[in-house]
């Protein structure tokens, strides 16, 4: 019985590899505007967990719904359209970029190939820049000049 009002439901979720359960039904309810934190000991299946739902490990059993839209059976990179995306525990930046260009290559406008090639800084971007700049309390100075 699925509750479509969740941002992300998972339900009844297993995976198995080679007989060792790692996720074992697992259900989890996630609401819109909700911030949850998985914890656990090493083994506990938290990188398991974050594999499943970002489409790397396919479940063994379950259901994985992201507004209300059956993720079980897509592809990675569908999952990635509707928005699922995941950052990894290295934190990495590029040093040869400045504190602004870091954030505008990761301008949804300018991921594809012909979105790449194409991608001017345009004023669209910079206030997003500036946005995120503003929500972690660091000032980016200008697109074309380092920030001291």
């Amino acid at each position: 019985m699925s509750n479509t009002d969740f941002a992300l439901a998972v339900e009844d979720l297993t995976v198995s590899f080679d007989g060792f359960k790692a996720i074992d039904n697992l259900t989890l309810y996630i609401d819109r505007n909700e911030l949850r934190v998985i914890i656990g000991p090493n083994g506990a299946g938290k990188t398991t967990l974050l594999d499943l739902i970002c489409g790397k490990t396919r479940a063994s059993g379950g259901s994985i719904k992201f507004n209300n839209t059956e993720l079980t059976k897509m592809a990675e990179h569908k999952r990635v359209r509707l928005g699922i995306g995941r950052k990894f525990q290295t934190p990495s930046i590029y040093e040869n970029l400045t504190v602004f260009q870091n954030p505008e290559v990761s301008f949804p406008r300018g991921r594809s190939v012909f979105g790449a090639l194409g991608f001017k800084c345009d004023a669209e971007v910079r206030e997003k820049v500036e946005a995120v700049a503003a929500d972690i309390g660091r000032p980016t100075a200008s697109p074309t000049k380092p920030a001291s």
